[in-house]
């Protein structure tokens, strides 16, 4: 590696996933080798409008192996600061940062691609698995740009764990004969709900796809008469047929303007109560919905790995002679994970990367993932 001055800042930001820790050790461990210092930012992008928002960071300091972030998150626009843009360059300058490692999902990134003249490596962390857009939506073939977010894996296998007859409540589901509506996070998009297939629910509904719900009325009545016991999975950001949420409050926006979810599941299942009285006891249709336990505790060994590998290739691409703003990708190339800088010289908008579930990976006729969905996410397990 080239040997370079720079000091290194960094960052995390929005909820929190359980291999955050793991990349700033390697983070660390990297440009101490290197003769690097790093600079910790606490709170996010809040931490550049504290007086007391740094830390220098060393690798003694963090366990990778434990969930959370060592240096806390929020999630702060910085466009609704005043003069924002202008306090963080300055900051930057000031502290002599020289390239700035910012960790997060859509809404943190999105505050990187409104600075110039800082380099930046952009590591995109999120259980939504929703930065990475496929590029080709109109065949059945997908070219992903990052091939999954850092901690998707582990919230993947909680979900699959969590409807699954081997460990989560499809047992009871059939003990009971009870319908169980299990509630997924993903605000507006679906791959964790989606994910559940692992676990066979019967029925699986995603943002992307807004629920014609009379027709999902009578699939659960003919699935139920057969089997007499469900599960459905449905994600946060659901909606209705009429592209309103299944349980949004758009009164009580937060600072990317998005609308306070109130609970799908809860609310999906009320509603199930109130159709299927002639049908069975509604007693037990009841719901579930894990929420935090989705990005709480240890990363599994996929994001573990892959969480230290990040860390380790964003020192050296900063050591390399980075004087741009670059997404770390993960990539699949002949069956195996590699990195790719991933340039964003004509991003302007997080948008751009945004990934959404297509009919590719989605039945809407069945209200289940397709094969190639199923192909897809069995790689992180």
């Amino acid at each position: 590696m080239k040997s370079t001055n720079k000091k290194i800042g960094i960052l995390t930001g929005g909820g929190d996933v359980p291999p955050l820790n793991a990349v700033l050790w390697s983070v660390c461990e990297t440009a101490e080798s290197g003769g690097l210092n790093v600079t910790g930012f606490r709170y996010g992008w809040d931490g550049l409008f504290m007086e007391n928002g740094t830390v220098e960071l060393t690798s003694e300091m963090i366990d990778e192996t434990r969930g959370g972030t060592f240096l806390k998150s929020s999630r702060v626009n910085i466009r609704k600061k005043e003069n924002g843009i202008e306090r963080v360059l300055e900051r930057l300058e000031e502290l002599k940062i020289g390239a700035l490692i910012v960790i997060g999902g859509e809404d943190t990134l999105s505050n990187a691609l409104l600075l110039d003249g800082i380099p930046q490596i952009l590591i995109s962390k999120t259980i939504d698995n929703d930065v990475g857009r496929i590029e080709n939506q109109d065949t059945s073939a997908y070219d992903i740009i990052n091939y999954f977010t850092l901690g998707f894996p582990t919230a993947l296998r909680k979900i699959k764990s969590f409807v699954s007859v081997e460990e989560g409540v499809r047992t009871t589901a059939y003990s009971h004969e009870r319908i169980i509506v299990v509630e997924s996070m993903g605000m507006h998009t679906g791959w964790l709900a989606l994910a559940s297939c692992l676990g066979e629910p019967d029925f699986i509904i995603i943002p992307e796809f807004p629920l014609q719900y009379e027709r999902f009325l009578s699939s659960v009545i003919d699935r139920y008469s057969e089997r007499k016991n469900l599960v459905v999975t449905v994600a946060e950001g659901a909606r209705w047929e009429d592209g309103s949420y299944i349980s949004g409050d758009d009164s009580e926006k937060d600072e990317f303007d998005h609308p306070r979810f109130m609970g799908s599941a809860q609310t999906l299942c009320s509603r199930l109560k109130e159709d299927l009285t002639q049908h069975l006891d509604t007693r037990n249709v009841n719901f579930v919905n894990p929420s935090y336990l989705y990005r709480s505790g240890a990363p599994c060994d996929l994001d573990l790995m892959w969480g230290k590998e990040l860390g380790r290739k964003a020192v050296e691409v900063i050591n390399d002679g980075l004087n741009e703003t670059v997404l770390l990708s993960i990539q699949r190339e002949n069956g195996d994970f590699c990195l790719e800088s991933f340039h964003l010289n004509n991003i302007n908008k997080i948008d751009d990367i945004h990934r959404f579930v297509t009919e590719s990976f989605y039945n809407s006729s069945t209200f289940s993932a397709t094969d190639l969905a199923e192909d897809y996410f069995r790689l992180f397990v």
